[in-house]
């Protein structure tokens, strides 16, 4: 197996009507042995991903996919081989699952994943399940009183479960003061909030991680100091070298933009479906389409590789012009 030749798997993230999530112990004798996964197998040639998932999936739980999309595409080494995972989320099958080959199941929630041992190549995955299907950016407000109160209203939909905050001509003492009232409606609800920003200004405003845009983004040598498992990274991008550096500094979720056109930026080029799926399957985590995006383009964008969409119109139920 060579370095330009990853040993590619097919692997199943089935959930249940109890958004739990469906995953195997793998026998103690093979490659990452005792540890659990979320069942899948190796693609053999001349299959593509469905036909090797509906194989591996008869074969391994007695089960048929009815209903899923492509969740994301992960590149691993081990210290003795090179895998490639191709993820897929099940969201209906036919049958109820069974160990055909005696390994244990067991159905786990999404947020409780993280406490067991899985291989090094699944940690993403379990990341991307805990990880909603649209980001809520604030828009550009000036008035603290303003986005308080949109930000509430929003809230009070009970969708929203991430945040971007972004709100550029908001500095120094106005902004702490604001993000003093908005974290605890945020934890009230669940909802965590990214603020897109300085990272060591982020930590010391409480927030549950940072944003950084693409400027911010290049400079970085390393993930930001400070932001560890329990803080999330984001990222924007607009072209593969903007990936790149997403992965090297270990970013958890990327927004790639622009798809499509825009009110603000009506005339601006845009990437389109097929270049965000591009982009999406070299992510290595959670991708979300952003620009022209509204709650209608969530299945579209998963479709096409990502983690569902992000933006502003369509997802905050507040003010959104410029004061």
């Amino acid at each position: 197996m060579t370095s330009s030749q990853p040993l590619r798997v097919a692997v199943a993230a089935i959930a249940n009507d109890r958004d739990e999530y469906l995953i195997a112990r793998r026998p103690d004798h093979v490659h990452q042995g005792g540890r659990w996964e979320f069942p899948g197998g190796k693609i053999e040639p001349g299959e593509n991903l469905e036909t090797a998932l509906c194989r591996e999936l008869r074969e391994e739980l007695d089960i048929i996919p009815v209903s899923f999309h492509p969740l994301m595409t992960l590149d691993h080494a081990y210290p003795d081989r090179q895998v490639r995972l191709e993820v897929v989320r099940v969201h209906r099958f036919e049958g109820r699952p069974r160990g055909m080959e005696g390994q244990p199941l067991r159905w786990m929630p999404a947020g409780l994943l993280h406490t067991l041992d899985f291989p090094a190549a699944n940690r993403p995955i379990i990341q991307a399940l805990t990880l909603p299907d649209r980001v809520l950016i604030t828009p550009d407000l000036r008035c603290p009183h303003t986005l308080l109160a949109g930000l509430q209203r929003t809230l009070a939909a009970g969708w929203v479960r991430l945040i971007q905050w972004r709100t550029p001509r908001l500095e120094g003492e106005i902004l702490a003061e604001l993000m003093a009232q908005v974290m605890p409606l945020c934890r009230a609800k669940g909802v965590r909030l990214l603020l897109n920003g300085d990272p060591e200004r982020a930590i010391t405003l409480g927030a549950d991680g940072v944003h950084l845009n693409s400027h911010r983004l290049a400079l970085l040598g390393q993930r930001p100091e400070g932001l560890d498992g329990q803080h999330l990274v984001g990222a924007s991008v607009h072209d593969a070298v903007g990936l790149r550096q997403a992965r090297k500094i270990g970013a958890d979720l990327v927004l790639i933009s622009p798809v499509a056109a825009t009110l603000t930026h009506p005339g601006a080029p845009t990437l389109g479906w097929s270049r965000f799926e591009e982009l999406a399957r070299q992510a290595g985590c959670p991708a979300y389409a952003l620009g022209g995006m509204t709650p209608a383009h969530v299945a579209t964008a998963q479709d096409h590789g990502g983690q569902g969409i992000a933006g502003i119109r369509g997802l905050w139920l507040g003010p959104a012009e410029p004061d």
